[in-house]
C-alpha cells in the first residue's frame, strides 16, 4: 500500500505535468491564433503597399524578395495576364489567381496556403503564405514559454516532497508513540504539540483507550468478584463433605447429603449465572435474532418451575394465553424470564402468588412479574441491577446476579425495565418487574452493558 506522502507527491506531479501539457495545448492555440492575426495584417499591409503603376515595367518581371521575406506576391491584370511575381519564396505553381477582395485558404500541392487578394482599378495584387510557417513559428514560441516551466517540474517535485516530510512529521511522530506502547500501557496520548489536523484522530484514540481500559478494569473486578463469590460455596461444598464423611448414624448422613445436594445446586446456579452474564459482554456473539413467542417461552419456563414452586408452596402461574411475538435471540429471552422467576420464588411467602403476565403491546411485548415478598425499597432499585448486589439485610440465598443478568438482556433489546410494587403500602408490598421489548431486533452489543460492568451506580 503506498504511503500518505508517495500518493500526495504523485499527485501533485502528475497534476504539475497534465497541467503543463494544457499550458502548452492552450498556449500553441493562442500563439497560432496571434500569429496568424499578425501575418494576416502583414499580408493586407504588403498587398495595400503595392502600386501597380510604379512598380509594373513589363509582363512576366519577378522580383526577387530579399532575405527573410516570408511572404510571395504577384500581380495581374483582370484577365489574368500576370505583370510580375516574387520569387523565393514565390507561390505554389497550382495556386488559383483570384478575383475577389479578401483572404482565402487553398490547399495546394505544398500544403495549405493563406491569400489575401486586393483588387484595384490597375489590377490585383495577390500576396499569400504557407500555413505550415505560422504552425512552426507558433510552435517555436510555444516551446519557449513551456521549456523554464518544464525545467521547474523536477524542482518544485524534490521541493514538494520535502515539505510533506516535515508537514507529517506529526503523524510520523504518533504513530511512534503508539507502536512505542506494549499492551499494558493504556493511559491516553500526549496531545502537546499535535497539530490541529491530527487532534480528532489523538482524540478518538484516547478515546478508544479510555473504554478499553474501562472494559479490562470491569473484567477484572467482574473476576474478582466472581471468585470472591465462588470461594464461599465451593469452602460449603468442602465443609458439608466433611460433616458428611464424619456421620455416624444414617439420619446424619442423609442429612447431610441433603445440605451437600443443596449446596451443589447452590453452585452451580452460581457458576451457570456467571457463564449466562459472560456470555452478554460486549463483543461475543450469540445465537442470531428470530421470531420468539414470548408467551410460549413464559409459560415453559413456568412449567420448569412448577416443581420448586409446589415445594415452597406458591401459586406459581402464567397469563400468557395470546401469542406475543419479537424478533429476538430465544436464549436471552428465556434467561431473562427464567431470572425473574427464580428471583420471585426466592422471596415470595408460601400460600402467596407468583404470575408471569406477557401480552403483546404496538408491536413489541410488555412481560411483567409479580409477588407478594418484601419487595425491594426504592433507594435500592437502581443498585439492584449491579452484579453481585445484595440489599441490606436480604438473608435469603442468592448471588446477587439474576438482576444484572435481566438489565443487560433488556438493554440488549433496546427495551426499559421498571422496579415496583406489587401492594403498595402493604406491609410486604411486594415487587412488580415491568419490561418492555420492541418489536426490533437486539443489538450486537450492548451500550447498557458498560453500566452493569461497573461497581458504581448505574
Amino acid at each position: 500500500m503506498r504511503s500518505i506522502r508517495t500518493n500526495l507527491v504523485l499527485w501533485l506531479v502528475t497534476s504539475l505535468a497534465v497541467g503543463s501539457i494544457a499550458v502548452l495545448a492552450g498556449t500553441y492555440v493562442l500563439t497560432r491564433m496571434q500569429i496568424g492575426t499578425v501575418f494576416d495584417d502583414e499580408l493586407k499591409q504588403v498587398a495595400l503597399a503595392v502600386h501597380l503603376r510604379e512598380d509594373w515595367i513589363g509582363a512576366g518581371r519577378v522580383r526577387i524578395a530579399r532575405p527573410g521575406f516570408a511572404l510571395s506576391l504577384r500581380a495581374y491584370d483582370a484577365s489574368g495576364h500576370v505583370y510580375f511575381n516574387t520569387a523565393l519564396p514565390s507561390l505554389p505553381p497550382d495556386l488559383p489567381q483570384l478575383f475577389g477582395e479578401g483572404f482565402t485558404r487553398i490547399d495546394t500541392s505544398e500544403g495549405p496556403w493563406r491569400v489575401y487578394t486586393h483588387v484595384t482599378p490597375e489590377g490585383i495584387v495577390q500576396v499569400g503564405q504557407a500555413v505550415d510557417t505560422r504552425e512552426a513559428l507558433a510552435r517555436a514560441l510555444s516551446l519557449r514559454v513551456l521549456t523554464p516551466m518544464l525545467l521547474l517540474i523536477p524542482v518544485l517535485a524534490a521541493v514538494i516532497g520535502w515539505a510533506l516530510k516535515r508537514a507529517l512529521a506529526p503523524l510520523d511522530e504518533t504513530s511512534r508513540r503508539v507502536s512505542d506502547r506494549d499492551a499494558a500501557r493504556l493511559d491516553p496520548l500526549p496531545t502537546d504539540n499535535v497539530s490541529a489536523e491530527l487532534l480528532p484522530l489523538v482524540a478518538q484514540i484516547n478515546a478508544l483507550l479510555g473504554r478499553l481500559s474501562d472494559s479490562l478494569d470491569g473484567q477484572r473486578r467482574f473476576l474478582a468478584d466472581a471468585a470472591h463469590e465462588l470461594r464461599s460455596p465451593v469452602a460449603a461444598l468442602a465443609l458439608q463433605v466433611q460433616i458428611a464423611e464424619r456421620a455416624r448414624t444414617p439420619e446424619a448422613r442423609a442429612a447431610a447429603m441433603g445440605e451437600l445436594a443443596s449446596g451443589i445446586e447452590r453452585a452451580r446456579r452460581l457458576v451457570q449465572q456467571l457463564l449466562d452474564y459472560a456470555r452478554l459482554e460486549p463483543g461475543v456473539r450469540t445465537e442470531a435474532p428470530s421470531d420468539v413467542d414470548v408467551a410460549g417461552l413464559a409459560r415453559d419456563v413456568v412449567g420448569g418451575f412448577a416443581a420448586r414452586a409446589e415445594e415452597r408452596a406458591v401459586d406459581l402461574g402464567a397469563e400468557a394465553d395470546a401469542p406475543a411475538r419479537i424478533s429476538a435471540s430465544e436464549w436471552e429471552i428465556r434467561s431473562l424470564i427464567e431470572n425473574l422467576v427464580d428471583n420471585a420464588l426466592r422471596y415470595a411467602p408460601p400460600g402467596t402468588p407468583v404470575t408471569v403476565a406477557v401480552r403483546g403491546a404496538g408491536g413489541g411485548v410488555d412481560i411483567a412479574v409479580t409477588d407478594r415478598g418484601p419487595g425491594i425499597p426504592a433507594a435500592e432499585r437502581e443498585r439492584v441491577f449491579e452484579r453481585f448486589h445484595r440489599v441490606a439485610g436480604d438473608a435469603t440465598p442468592g448471588t446477587g446476579l439474576g438482576l444484572a443478568i435481566v438489565k443487560a438482556i433488556v438493554d440488549r433489546h433496546r427495551g426499559s425495565i421498571v422496579l415496583g410494587e406489587t401492594q403498595p403500602g402493604a406491609p410486604a408490598p411486594g415487587l412488580a418487574v415491568h419490561i418492555a421489548l420492541p418489536a426490533g431486533e437486539p443489538r450486537d452489543a450492548r451500550a447498557g452493558l458498560k453500566a452493569a460492568l461497573s461497581p458504581g451506580p448505574a
